[in-house]
């Protein structure tokens, strides 16, 4: 038996940054996702804004209940119906101060 077989296993978790990294898979798009999201909520699953919450600050109640990576692939989602991109959506941010 290999000396590994019985050692304990231990995955390492991936900050939401970093999930939010593998679905985006394109370190260009993730920096743009990374500025937006920092300015909208400063990567903070419980934030809130009026009628906007979670990382991307989105209208849906959906997202108050939502865990950290569902409101990501929720804010993806949302760019990509939108704007094809977070790095056009990073854009109309900076030009309108919200996306």
């Amino acid at each position: 038996t290999p000396a590994y077989a019985d050692a304990p296993v231990q995955a390492k978790r991936l900050t939401i940054k970093e999930y939010a990294a593998v679905l985006v898979d394109d370190k260009t798009q993730m920096s743009c996702l990374g500025k937006l999201y920092g300015k909208e909520s400063a990567w903070n699953w419980k934030a809130n804004s009026g009628s906007h919450w979670g990382i991307p600050q989105g209208r849906s109640e959906y997202l108050r209940d939502a865990t950290a990576e569902e409101q990501v692939r929720w804010g993806l989602k949302y760019i990509d119906n939108r704007y094809g991109s977070p790095c056009k959506a990073w854009d109309f941010f900076q030009k309108n101060n919200y996306h």
